[in-house]
């Protein structure tokens, strides 16, 4: 029988290096693409797998007591910044994220968010994010309706926070996939994201992506880079940094000019996410991926 993660919450450091409060532990798209989540290749799922944990039961995470939040907000004074969002999705209960947040807020000025939206902020919700720090994950890969209902977020939260659109890339052989990638990356506040794809993932073994080896941290691992010069290394050498500010670092924007946005309807956004007619003779068959199948941050 698999475990079931418990309801306290922790504080944690990543071999990557970045510290983690999720407000939950799981994710309700665990189970598709085979029980891989997102893309066929979440990282999270796999290591709640390897741990013997059932990922797929999302549980909620509080301070137990004065206690524990005393040890935790102590931490929270001394890290550079906190991420919320490695093992789970934040949206799942945006509620719940924000009440933890409130909590933590005195504590710690750089809160990151990592999200793909799978429920959208209300109003109310929305004028509590201020000073955050939303990185919107997204992907090619994604549907076209997720595409733009992503970047309808992404936009929105600018009024309110620190909006940055955290793109999940990979080397694709597809003129689609590449006109779609490139055209979510001529964004303002971007982060690349480098997707780590199996040699036995279906979309390497049709030649859609592409993989190499690389060292990441202390092993070698096969991952998908259209761009050999991409960070894919320890958190404490990103310059990124999940969006968040140290030193006199400002989030790097981007050069080319910001896609335009109708803050009602997001009906522009469609020019930032429709591919190019199709070329048969060098496009290569998408697989049919389902809306509900796409994840990952």
């Amino acid at each position: 029988m698999m475990k079931k993660y418990l309801n306290k919450i922790e504080l944690v450091k990543n071999f990557r290096g970045v510290w983690d409060l999720d407000p939950f532990k799981g994710c309700t798209n665990a189970k598709t693409n085979n029980n891989k989540g997102c893309y066929g290749i979440c990282y999270a799922a796999k290591i709640a797998k390897s741990r013997g944990y059932d990922f797929s039961d999302v549980v909620k995470r509080y301070f137990i007591n004065n206690k524990h939040f005393y040890k935790i907000k102590t931490k929270l004074e001394k890290i550079p910044f906190v991420r919320l969002g490695v093992m789970c999705d934040p949206s799942f209960d945006w509620e719940h994220t924000l009440n933890i947040i409130d909590k933590i807020r005195p504590y710690q000025k750089n809160i990151v968010i990592v999200t793909k939206h799978w429920n959208i902020l209300t109003p109310k919700q929305i004028n509590r994010v201020k000073g955050l720090i939303i990185n919107t994950s997204i992907c090619a890969l994604d549907s076209e309706e997720q595409r733009n209902m992503r970047l309808c977020e992404y936009n929105r939260l600018k009024k309110y926070c620190k909006s940055v659109l955290r793109v999940n890339t990979a080397d694709f052989n597809d003129l689609e996939l590449n006109e779609i990638q490139n055209r979510l990356l001529n964004n303002i506040n971007i982060i690349d994201n480098i997707l780590r794809f199996p040699k036995n993932h279906e979309l390497v073994k049709k030649g859609v992506i592409n993989i190499k080896k690389y060292k990441f941290l202390n092993t070698f691992v096969y991952a998908s880079k259209h761009n050999e010069k991409t960070f894919f290394s320890y958190c404490d050498s990103c310059l990124d940094f999940c969006g968040a500010t140290r030193n006199q670092y400002k989030l790097k924007q981007s050069k080319l000019n910001e896609i335009g946005f109708d803050n009602k309807a997001c009906k522009t956004l469609e020019l930032n996410t429709k591919p190019p007619k199709k070329n048969k003779q060098n496009t290569i068959q998408l697989l049919k991926w389902n809306a509900n199948d796409a994840v990952g941050n």
